[in-house]
């Protein structure tokens, strides 16, 4: 009996994540809470970024990028925050992973820390997770978020592959998809 509960468990750690559906699962279920008027409280996790992040491509590459980051106290998420802001990614910020050493690269960029910022942002191209060793990674993890790539993200990935000149500032974006940083408009000369 105990042998078969662990090839089931097995099974299930193995299975695709589909980002869609388990998003979707997730707020059924606080759904239902409410209309339960249960007293159990399940916080959405705000934000799209942490220290570590790890982006999947719509090939299955896996890239890795860090940034500076300074974690919000408990509760000071404004709730509408929806829109990921603009970080100025650059290409060389992303280091794309061999396959084969993914799991030690990760154990030694993460889990060498300390146990509050063993944190990571799985960020995919495609709405289903295929690579079942970085989910593995993930549940060793303090703490870690799935989500799909971010408008940032996906352009910058695009000149990293493609080897071009990318400047922030050239591309057109969609600020109905990210937060831009105040640009002050650059004074006419008839305006000195």
């Amino acid at each position: 009996m105990n042998c078969e509960k662990k090839k089931e468990e097995t099974a299930v750690k193995n299975k695709d994540y589909i980002i869609s559906y388990e998003d979707r699962k997730l707020q059924n279920y606080i759904d239902s809470l409410k209309k339960s008027n249960s007293k159990t409280v399940v916080f959405l996790r705000k934000g799209f970024y942490c220290q570590n992040q790890i982006l999947i491509d719509k090939k299955g590459n896996l890239f890795f990028y860090q940034i500076e980051y300074i974690p919000r106290i408990c509760r000071t998420t404004i709730e509408t925050d929806t829109i990921p802001y603009l970080l100025k990614l650059e290409p060389i910020d992303l280091i794309k992973l061999p396959p084969s050493n993914v799991n030690d690269f990760l154990s030694l960029n993460i889990l060498s820390k300390e146990k509050n910022k063993q944190r990571l942002i799985i960020a995919s191209q495609n709405d289903t997770i295929k690579n079942t060793s970085i989910l593995n990674f993930a549940n060793k993890l303090e703490a870690y978020k799935i989500r799909r790539t971010t408008q940032e993200e996906d352009t910058v990935l695009k000149y990293k592959k493609r080897n071009e000149y990318y400047n922030y500032e050239d591309i057109k974006w969609n600020e109905d998809r990210i937060t831009l940083p105040f640009i002050k408009p650059k004074l006419q000369k008839n305006e000195l």
